[in-house]
């Protein structure tokens, strides 16, 4: 079988999903070659374009950007002598970019099975004239693949708002738990050492794009009040985005900049988790269960986390120390974020969760990817 995987962004969740996509395919011994763009580039984007031509794969920059532009003209025709030549049986788009290139372009040549993952429809968690737009172009594309939803709530976006009329595969986000571990004492001193953090005290930490959707000024806000009272508690923040100088601005009128402790970029984010002492998730929306939860739960840390869309399923999995506030209700998440800190104080920051192991049987990358690799093999079966 050989696999063509399309993704637009090289940094953030979508681009894990198919990092870890592309390993688990090359080591099941399945021929991948990649069409990606480096307008949004990381590091582990070019190890991932080296390790597709390590294993045989052929690459192709596409060069095009998130938003609808001119850059989409020239990528629709380097796609589609990309495909001429490679002949993939399967073509699996990731994103809403990627996804409108390849089902367009399927449209007008000879019908490969495509396979389309959203990772959160655009519209799920905002509204406007650009929603509204996105919503019709994801409803004109939705006949002409088969789309895997990460969830029930992207499932349901999609039947319900979108109109999808074929029932679409739900396959959740994975982790790599062998790698997510708990922490020991030992190592939470030799993280935070590593990443500048002071050795004591109790660190609240949040990993993600400081963008709208992600909604971090709910959750710098949240924090205020507990970071002006109790001395040693300090706010870790991993990522960076269009919102970073508006929080920046928000900690120092509230006289708390000195206790945000800003990390923007780490290739590997094991060090930050088991920096931690406990976990918090702001989102609006999601497209289900993201990365850094999952990770986060996998390092058996405590959370706090909104019940936003995609994130329905969550009550469900029996998690023993994940708190739940409403979206944007800063009230809220502050009541439960105290309850996580006293449950910190109590066990010392060595608080003992059941997280791990319900994420190891649920989540990992041969429980979520396998399903991926049978979907393909079931359409060129069909």
């Amino acid at each position: 079988m050989k696999v063509l995987v399309v993704v637009e962004p090289g940094f953030a969740g979508v681009f894990r999903q198919v990092e870890g996509l592309v390993h688990y395919l090359i080591r099941k011994g399945i021929s991948v070659s990649l069409a990606y763009s480096d307008r949004r580039p990381s590091p582990g984007l070019l190890l991932l374009v080296k390790e597709v031509l390590k294993h045989g794969g052929e690459v192709l920059n596409l060069k095009t950007i998130n938003r609808p532009s001119l850059s989409d003209l020239p990528a629709f025709w380097k796609l589609s002598k990309f495909i001429d030549r490679t002949k993939p049986d399967v073509i699996h788009a990731h994103s809403s970019k990627a996804g409108a290139l390849v089902r367009i372009l399927n449209q007008f040549r000879p019908r490969i099975p495509v396979f389309y993952t959203p990772n959160a429809y655009y519209g799920m968690g905002r509204h406007g004239l650009l929603a509204a737009f996105f919503n019709l172009l994801e409803r004109w594309l939705a006949p002409h693949g088969i789309t895997i939803n990460i969830s029930p709530d992207e499932a349901m976006f999609a039947r319900e708002v979108l109109g999808a009329r074929q029932s679409s595969p739900i396959i959740p986000n994975p982790v790599l738990v062998e790698h997510f571990t708990p922490a020991t004492p030992e190592q939470k001193r030799a993280s935070r050492r590593a990443l500048g953090f002071p050795d004591e005290g109790i660190m609240i930490g949040t990993s993600g794009r400081l963008v709208f959707q992600k909604d971090p000024t709910s959750a710098l806000k949240a924090l205020e009040p507990l970071l002006q009272e109790q001395a040693d508690l300090f706010f870790a923040v991993l990522g960076e985005g269009e919102l970073k100088q508006v929080l920046d601005e928000e900690a120092r009128q509230a006289g708390v900049f000195p206790k945000i402790l800003r990390l923007n970029y780490l290739e590997e984010a094991l060090p930050f988790y088991h920096a931690l002492d406990g976990f918090l998730l702001t989102s609006r929306y999601e497209a289900g269960i993201p990365f850094v939860l999952l990770e986060a739960a996998s390092c058996g840390l405590p959370m706090v986390t909104t019940l936003s869309p995609g994130l329905s399923d969550l009550p469900h999995l029996g998690l023993s120390h994940c708190w739940t506030a409403g979206v944007g209700d800063v009230p809220a998440l502050r009541n439960e974020i105290e309850s996580m800190i006293a449950e910190i104080r109590c066990h010392r920051g060595c608080v003992r969760t059941n997280h791990r192991s319900l994420i190891e049987t649920q989540f990992s990358h041969e429980a979520c990817y396998a399903p991926v690799l049978e979907q393909y093999r079931k359409a060129l079966a069909g």
